[in-house]
């Protein structure tokens, strides 16, 4: 188990997050999250905490999913989009911050 490998298969994360926010191929994107999660649990030593914020990122994901408008010529939907996507990032930066403690001094 290395925490290393499992910060690295997290940070791979981050491009699906940008394609996300596209509006492109959203379940897919989420479900590649989930699969990507289940590599990083293979990977780090898992506790409540991380369980934890691993779910909620899982739930934010799907949520900006289910509820992605195209915002058109709107701002207010664009915003809210990316209030959403934020939701979303912000999970992974405590996931990740996480997994960093578990790393060697």
């Amino acid at each position: 188990m290395s925490a290393q490998t499992a910060i690295a298969i997290l940070d791979s994360m981050f491009d699906l997050f940008k394609q996300m926010g596209s509006g492109i191929a959203l379940d897919l994107h989420w479900l590649e999250i989930c699969r990507r999660l289940r590599r990083v649990r293979a990977e780090a030593v898992w506790s409540a905490d991380l369980d934890l914020v691993a779910t909620k990122l899982k739930a934010q994901a799907g949520h900006y999913a289910m509820t992605y408008r195209p915002p058109g010529n709107s701002d207010w939907i664009r915003q809210s989009n990316a209030e959403r996507l934020d939701e979303v990032v912000t999970y992974y930066s405590i996931l990740r911050a996480h997994l960093e403690q578990q790393l060697p001094p």
